[in-house]
């Protein structure tokens, strides 16, 4: 039996909607994988991320209409292709509202408790990493808010202030993150390194910050009756590999150490913690991975933009002779306009307790 031209006609546009949406998500995809290796990768990232996620979606809508409509026999009266472009098409949309506009904003508190004979009463410090702002909104007072509520000691940011996006820039976007700042009040202070993102704002000073002061590789001591913390803030260049830490002046400032003070480095990137395992320091804080943004259960995150191993990129682990703190983030990256993307990976913040050894003992017993 022959079918009607039309029905013939109808058939040959139904069998087309089934094999395009593949054939085009397939072709372009392996089109931007390779032009990952000639273009920028933030600028690729953020083409193949809208294209899966906003042209994507619409393209399988459209399809699914057409075969619906072009259906050539009664008999699909619910075509399953259709039905299956429409829920890909939502999937890959609800992909992009939840790792954007969801995720992005679920600030999570990471607490540790460190036991320590360097410390006669509990001192709080809050390490906060890669605020990383596309531009100041809701989400960041929110964040402020929260560190108030938290009240620590001391804070301790590792870099990377402002992103801004579109028409936003940093002389429109540092005095209002610096006004949050200012509604800070540790007793301790709070201080910074430098980050990815911070060459413009470098030489602003604490007053310009709303209180927060950078450290390029500059050592501080902070003293109380009862307390001695010694801080040492790495330049970007001296994390950025392995290679170009300054063990020696590590060293020499370690040596200058008395035995009753708390020795903190900090630095943007973790990859110097690798050659600092043997040396004594309490605590070393870095940031930069924002913990991969995209992490795969059972095996963590994608890409980490460092040397340092794919498992430290978040977390608190004790590590040789020293211990290391690797926030994921506050904000995430905003490189070539590139939309937030966090999945698997929320945003963070990490109160790190240090407690006397006998305060310890005491519980246990």
């Amino acid at each position: 039996m022959h079918l009607p031209s039309t029905n013939t006609s109808n058939l040959r546009l139904y069998l087309l909607c089934i094999v395009a949406p593949p054939t085009v998500f397939l072709t372009a995809n392996t089109l931007f994988l390779l032009l990952f290796y000639y273009i920028h990768f933030d600028t690729m990232l953020r083409i193949t991320y809208n294209f899966n996620t906003l042209a994507m979606p619409l393209c399988l809508a459209f399809f699914a209409v057409i075969a619906y409509r072009r259906r050539p026999l009664p008999k699909y009266n619910i075509p399953r292709m259709t039905a299956l472009w429409l829920i890909s098409a939502a999937a890959l949309f609800g992909l992009r509202v939840y790792a954007t506009h969801i995720e992005p904003h679920m600030l999570q508190i990471r607490e540790i408790t460190i036991a320590t004979d360097k410390v006669s009463r509990p001192i709080t410090v809050l390490h906060i990493s890669d605020i990383q702002s596309g531009g100041i909104s809701d989400y960041e007072e929110k964040v402020f808010a929260t560190i108030n509520e938290l009240n620590p000691d001391l804070i301790l940011h590792t870099g990377d202030f402002l992103q801004p996006t579109g028409k936003l820039t940093h002389a429109s976007e540092l005095p209002k993150l610096a006004r949050l700042f200012a509604t800070l009040t540790p007793p301790l202070g709070m201080y910074t390194v430098e980050g990815e993102s911070d060459t413009p704002i470098l030489k602003a000073t604490p007053n310009e910050l709303g209180g927060i002061r950078f450290l390029p590789t500059e050592a501080v001591e902070i003293r109380t009756e009862d307390l001695h913390i010694r801080l040492l803030g790495l330049s970007l260049s001296h994390t950025r590999t392995r290679d170009v830490t300054p063990v020696p002046l590590i060293e020499n400032w370690l040596n200058d150490s008395p035995a009753d003070a708390l020795n903190i480095v900090m630095g943007h990137r973790p990859d110097y913690i690798t050659r600092l395992l043997d040396l004594p320091i309490d605590l070393c804080l870095a940031g930069h991975t924002h913990g991969g943004q995209v992490r795969i259960p059972f095996y963590g995150a994608i890409v980490t933009s460092s040397g340092a191993p794919q498992k430290w990129a978040r977390g608190y682990r004790e590590l040789g002779a020293t211990r290391l703190n690797v926030s994921a983030g506050i904000g995430a990256g905003h490189n070539k306009g590139l939309p937030s993307i966090r999945i698997n990976c929320p945003p963070e913040m990490t109160l790190i307790q240090f407690v006397p050894v006998n305060q310890i003992v005491g519980q246990e017993s």
